[in-house]
């Protein structure tokens, strides 16, 4: 077997759509089954391999552990590599190891509070901008690109009722998301400063004897400034991560980690303390911005954790 496949091996480096890391992982696994197969049936041929040996080969990585994406990518392996041996493929239909995603990591009530709190204290230093960008995304489920992309206009914040319009959202579509109380008083507290933020900018271009740049205009300029002008993508994310960072996180925060805490809070209030219904699938698909409400139905998986918390084998969050 061996001989068979140095020469597939070589059959494949003549492939211009496979690289050298994709030939490489393929020849070990059909080496690794190779070595197996002399193990438990010495002198066995290619040609010989039977349903029943490729079946056995499968339960034999599992049983020693290998992850199942290792095990799904080793039984494709070696499926291409039967299909350059006379005979029946015996690999051909044997069935995968279903592999259930996880469900979206998304912060726990206490891990939320810890990052809101670093956000409150930082509000003494940036005039509450990281308090603001936490809450667009924990209580508006914006992304990234979309908050990056925000307007003054975009964010209406009254006493009682506020919106966030995201007006090029994925796919360039238009949604509108009502803003609760915990997401319209940091950005109140952000879009005072902003105003501010124009008047220094219009001094500046006064002293220097530039024109304004638009960006920087109230009441209809760039949302969210950084020391040299509109706040990128990147310079977001440095100021989420530095919120997970001052909450001391077990693992990097995200804004997309907040955004998927908004989506679960909806589905599944009682793990945030709250005492209303899930809310229905389809709506929140609306709020999201997803196109397909498959995308959506991720958030209806549960976590390890989530499951100790429905079975009361674990403290309420």
């Amino acid at each position: 077997m061996w001989n068979e496949i140095a020469a597939w091996q070589e059959t494949l480096a003549h492939r211009p759509d496979l690289s050298a890391k994709t030939i490489a992982l393929y020849t070990q696994d059909a080496r690794r089954f190779a070595t197996w197969l002399q193990s438990e049936h010495p002198g066995l041929k290619a040609t010989e391999v039977t349903p029943i040996d490729a079946k056995t080969y499968r339960d034999h990585l599992l049983a020693k552990r290998f992850a199942p994406t290792t095990i799904n990518r080793a039984l494709i392996s070696l499926m291409l590599f039967f299909d350059t041996i006379a005979g029946t493929n015996p690999f051909r239909h044997l069935t995968m190891i279903d592999i259930v995603e996880p469900a979206p990591v998304a912060l726990s009530k206490t891990e939320w509070n810890a990052v809101r709190r670093c956000a409150e204290q930082a509000a003494r230093r940036d005039h509450g901008l990281a308090f603001a960008l936490a809450a667009l995304f924990r209580y508006a489920g914006a992304r990234v690109s979309e908050v990056a992309a925000l307007q003054i206009p975009d964010v209406q914040v009254g006493a009682r009722r506020g919106s966030l319009i995201i007006r090029r959202g994925k796919g360039l579509k238009h949604r509108e998301i009502p803003l609760v109380q915990e997401a319209r008083e940091p950005l109140d507290t952000y879009l005072n400063h902003r105003r501010h933020l124009a008047e220094h900018w219009r001094e500046r271009a006064a002293i220097r004897g530039e024109v304004v740049t638009s960006w920087s205009r109230w009441p209809d300029g760039h949302l969210f400034l950084g020391q040299r002008g509109p706040l990128a993508e990147r310079g977001i994310r440095e100021i989420i991560a530095k919120l997970g960072q001052a909450a001391k996180l077990s693992s990097p925060l995200g804004p997309h980690d907040l955004r998927h805490t908004f989506a679960k809070s909806l589905l599944d209030p009682a793990a945030y303390g709250l005492d209303r219904p899930p809310m229905p699938l389809p709506a929140i698909q609306q709020l999201l911005g997803h196109a397909d409400i498959a995308t959506t139905t991720i958030y209806t998986r549960v976590s390890a954790d989530d499951l100790a918390r429905m079975m009361g084998t674990s403290e309420a969050l």
